[in-house]
C-alpha cells in the first residue's frame, strides 16, 4: 500500500495529543468533583455523568478523525493496466548550440533563452509527438519522436555549447539529419522548429529544401538575438572574446536571411524570439496543417485508489459517536452544576492566554533543526546534512532573551535555532555545533577547502574542547586532501601533511589523553616520513640522470637574435657526440630541436616546463639575463664540463638555502609554481579544436 500524499499522515500525531487532553480534562473534572462534594453525597448531587459512555464516544470521534486523515492522504493498493493511444502531430525542435549562441544581446544569453523558449513550447504541445535535435558544425538527433515530454525536457536541460565539439552553424547537416530521422517513419507530414541566430547564405540548402517539401516537412524558424548584435564571450578564457583567424574580435548579429529563406521555401513561418514566451498559438497555423499520426498503443499502469474504504469507516464511526452522545441520560441539577462551573472555571484572561499558547504551540512554524542535520550526517546523507547546516547558520541570530517580558524579535522560521531564555554561552555553543557539523559534511563530500575554512572559524572560540576538535578536523582534512593528490603532487602533499601534523599536535596539547588522536598523529608522522624518503630517492635518481645525459643535452647553440628566437643554432662538437649515442652506447635518432633544449624532469612536472608561457620560470627565482649571460660572445655555449660544473655548484648552494618566510628552497618553490601553471593552463593548451564549418569556429 502507498499514499499519494504521505506527508499528510503526520496529522495522525494529533490523535495521541487528543487522548492526552481527554485524560487531563477528566482528571481536572474528578478533582473538582472531589473538592466540591463529599463522598457520601456525591451520588445524589452528581447526576448524568457516565465515564464509559464519555470515553466510548470520544474513542469513536478520534478513530473517525484518523480514518478521515488516511482517506485524504489517498491510499493506493494494486495497479490497473491501461493502454493509452500514442497519437499526435509530429514536431521536431532543433536548437543551435554553437558558440555564437553565447552572445548576451538577449537575457541571459541566446542559448539559455532558446532553451527556455523550447521548454515552454514542449509544455504547450500536450499530446503531440515531439523530437529533439542539436546542431552546430554537425547535427545530432537527441530524442526521437515521442509523447513522453518529460524525457524531452530532461534531454533539453543538458544542452550547452560543449555538447557538439564542431564549431559553426551547419544548417544543411541539420536538414539532412531530420530527413534521415523521418525516413523510416510512416508517411505523414512534420514540423521542424529551429532556434538559431542564423548564418551566411548557403547554396547547399536548395537540394535539402526540395527534399523537405517532398517529405512534407514544414520549417518554422525562430531567430534568437538582435540585429545590432554583440561580442561573443570566450568560455575558455574569462574576460576575453571569440576571435577569428586573424585575431580580430568577432561581433555576432542575428542573420535572418537564411532563416526566412527556409521558412518561406517550406510554407512555414519566421518568428523572432523576444521577451514574450513562445506559445502554441504562434505555431497553431502550422499545427492545423499537420495530420495526427497513430502509433501502437502505449501500455502503462495506474495505481488503484482505495480512499473510499477509510472514508466509509470514518463516516460510520462518526455516526456511532453521535448515537452514543444522543442517548438519554439522567437530568443533572442545574443549580449545582452552575455553582461548580462558576467556582472552578478559570478567568477569561487565563482562558485566552491558555488558548493562545495552545494555538501557537500547534500552528507555529517549524523548520529544520540541528537534530535533523545531525541525523542526516549520521545516515551518511552528506548533501542533505550540508544543506541543513547551511540553512541553520543562515537563519542563525545572536540575539538573547534574558527575561520572558523582554522578548526581542527572533527568526521564528527555525524553532530549534531561535533563542528564548538562553544565555550568550549557550548561543555560542549552538553556533559552534552548527559550524562543526557543516565542516564535517563538507569533508565527507571531499570539499576539503570549504571544510578547512569552516574548521578554521572554530579556532577563534574560547572553548578549549571546541578548539581541539577544530584542530583535529583540520588535521584530518589536510591529510585526506594530500592523499588525494599524492601521485601527481608529492611535494604539495608533503606540505599538507606537515600542516596536518602541526594541527594534530595542537589538538594533543589541549587533549593529551585522547588515544585515538595520538594514534592518528603517529600515523600521519609515519606516512610523512615515508613520503620524505620517497621524494629524496626520486630527487637522487633525477640527479643521476641529469649528470649522465649532461654532455648529450647541452650542445653548442648558435646565437639567437632578438627577433629570431626559436631558430636552430650551430651545435658544438661535444654536443653532436653526446646526441649520437645514448647511455647504453646505442645510436639515438637525431631530431630537429628548435629553441631551448632544457626538458629534464625535476620530478614535479618539470618535463612540461617547455609549455609554460614565457617568463614563468624566471618568476620562480631566475634573474633576467642569466641564461643569455652564459652564451659565448660568438653565439655558442661552451661544450666542456668545467664551466657547467662551476655554475651547477653555485646554483646548488643557492638552491639548497631554505627561505625562512616560505619554508621552501628555491627549487621547491620553482617546482610548485611550474606545476601550478601546468594545471591551470592545461585545459587551454590541450583543448582539441575540430575544424570549423566555413572557416568560422563560432
Amino acid at each position: 500500500m502507498s499514499f499519494a500524499h504521505p506527508h499528510l499522515l503526520w496529522f495522525l500525531l494529533i490523535i495521541p495529543a487528543l487522548v492526552g487532553m481527554k485524560l487531563l480534562v477528566d482528571a481536572h473534572g474528578s478533582k473538582a468533583e472531589r473538592l466540591f462534594t463529599a463522598a457520601r453525597l456525591r451520588p445524589a448531587l452528581v447526576l448524568g455523568r457516565s465515564q464509559w459512555r464519555s470515553w466510548l464516544a470520544y474513542a469513536f470521534y478520534t478513530l473517525a478523525m484518523a480514518f478521515i486523515i488516511m482517506a485524504v492522504a489517498q491510499p493506493r493498493w494494486g495497479d490497473e493496466k491501461l493502454e493509452i493511444p500514442d497519437k499526435g502531430r509530429n514536431v521536431f525542435i532543433a536548437i543551435d548550440t554553437s558558440r555564437s549562441m553565447l552572445a548576451r544581446d538577449v537575457h541571459p544569453d541566446r542559448l539559455t533563452r532558446a532553451r527556455l523558449a523550447a521548454h515552454d513550447l514542449v509544455m504547450e504541445l500536450g499530446g503531440e509527438r515531439v523530437g529533439l535535435l542539436a546542431f552546430a558544425g554537425r547535427a545530432y538527433l537527441q530524442a526521437p519522436l515521442t509523447t513522453d515530454h518529460d524525457a524531452i525536457v530532461e534531454s533539453l536541460l543538458s544542452f550547452d555549447h560543449t555538447i557538439i565539439e564542431w564549431g559553426g552553424s551547419n544548417l544543411p547537416d541539420l536538414l539532412d539529419v531530420t530527413l534521415r530521422a523521418i525516413k523510416g517513419l510512416p508517411k505523414s507530414n512534420y514540423a521542424l522548429v529551429i532556434f538559431s541566430d542564423g548564418g551566411d547564405a548557403d547554396a547547399n540548402l536548395v537540394p535539402y529544401i526540395q527534399r523537405l517539401n517532398a517529405s512534407g516537412v514544414i520549417v518554422v524558424t525562430v531567430g534568437v538575438g538582435t540585429e545590432n548584435g554583440t561580442l561573443i564571450p570566450n568560455p575558455e578564457v574569462e574576460g576575453d572574446y571569440i576571435r577569428d583567424q586573424s585575431g580580430n574580435v568577432v561581433r555576432s548579429q542575428l542573420q535572418t536571411a537564411v532563416l526566412q529563406q527556409l521558412a518561406n521555401a517550406t510554407n512555414g513561418r519566421f518568428l523572432k524570439l523576444d521577451t514574450q514566451p513562445l506559445n502554441r498559438q504562434a505555431l497553431q497555423p502550422v499545427l492545423d496543417r499537420l495530420s495526427e499520426q497513430q502509433s501502437a498503443n502505449r501500455q502503462t499502469s495506474k495505481p488503484i485508489e482505495r480512499f473510499a474504504w477509510p472514508l466509509s469507516l470514518g463516516i460510520l464511526l462518526l455516526m456511532f459517536a453521535w448515537i452514543i452522545s444522543a442517548l438519554p441520560r439522567p437530568a443533572a441539577r442545574p443549580v449545582v452544576l452552575a455553582l461548580a462551573a462558576a467556582t472552578f472555571m478559570p478567568s477569561p484572561a487565563a482562558q485566552s492566554a491558555e488558548a493562545g499558547g495552545l494555538l501557537s504551540a500547534i500552528f507555529s512554524q517549524s523548520g529544520p533543526t540541528p537534530e535533523d542535520a545531525r541525523q542526516a550526517l549520521e545516515n551518511r546523507e552528506y548533501r542533505q546534512a550540508r544543506d541543513l547546516y547551511a540553512k541553520l547558520l543562515e537563519e542563525y541570530t545572536d540575539e538573547v532573551v534574558t527575561s520572558p517580558g523582554a522578548r526581542r524579535p527572533l527568526n521564528s522560521a527555525l524553532g530549534a535555532v531561535k533563542r528564548v531564555n538562553r544565555s550568550a554561552g549557550e548561543n555560542q555553543k549552538l553556533k559552534d555545533e552548527l559550524i562543526y557539523g557543516l565542516a564535517t559534511a563538507e569533508h565527507d563530500l571531499t570539499n576539503y577547502d570549504s571544510s578547512v575554512k569552516y574548521f578554521s572559524e572554530l579556532l577563534h572560540t574560547q572553548d578549549k574542547a571546541v578548539q581541539a576538535r577544530a584542530h583535529r578536523g583540520i588535521g584530518h582534512t589536510l591529510y585526506d586532501q594530500g592523499a588525494l593528490g599524492l601521485q601527481k603532487q608529492p611535494k604539495i602533499t608533503r606540505q599538507r601533511w606537515i600542516d596536518s601534523l602541526r594541527h594534530l599536535d595542537a589538538a594533543l596539547e589541549i587533549d593529551p589523553d585522547n588515544k585515538d588522536l595520538k594514534e592518528n598523529r603517529d600515523h600521519v608522522a609515519k606516512m610523512l616520513a615515508q613520503l620524505n624518503q620517497a621524494i629524496k630517492e626520486m630527487e637522487q635518481k633525477q640527479g643521476k640522470k641529469g649528470q649522465k645525459g649532461d654532455k648529450g643535452q647541452k650542445g653548442q647553440q648558435g646565437e639567437k637574435g632578438e627577433d629570431q628566437s626559436g631558430e636552430e643554432g650551430e651545435e658544438g662538437e661535444s654536443g653532436n657526440q653526446g646526441n649520437e649515442t645514448d647511455g647504453n652506447g646505442e645510436p639515438k635518432e637525431q631530431k630537429e630541436v628548435k629553441g631551448e633544449k632544457k626538458e629534464a624532469d625535476d620530478g614535479i612536472g618539470g618535463k612540461d616546463a617547455k609549455e609554460l608561457p614565457e617568463g614563468r620560470l624566471q618568476a620562480a627565482g631566475e634573474k633576467p639575463g642569466e641564461e643569455e649571460g652564459q652564451k659565448g660572445k660568438d653565439g655558442q655555449k661552451p661544450g666542456g664540463e668545467g664551466g657547467e660544473q662551476k655554475k651547477q655548484t653555485a646554483q646548488d648552494k643557492r638552491g639548497d638555502e631554505r627561505n625562512p618566510r616560505t619554508g621552501y628552497t628555491r627549487g621547491e618553490a620553482e617546482g610548485i609554481i611550474r606545476q601550478y601553471m601546468d594545471e591551470i593552463t592545461a585545459p587551454l593548451t590541450n583543448r582539441y579544436h575540430t575544424p570549423p564549418v566555413n572557416k568560422k569556429d563560432w
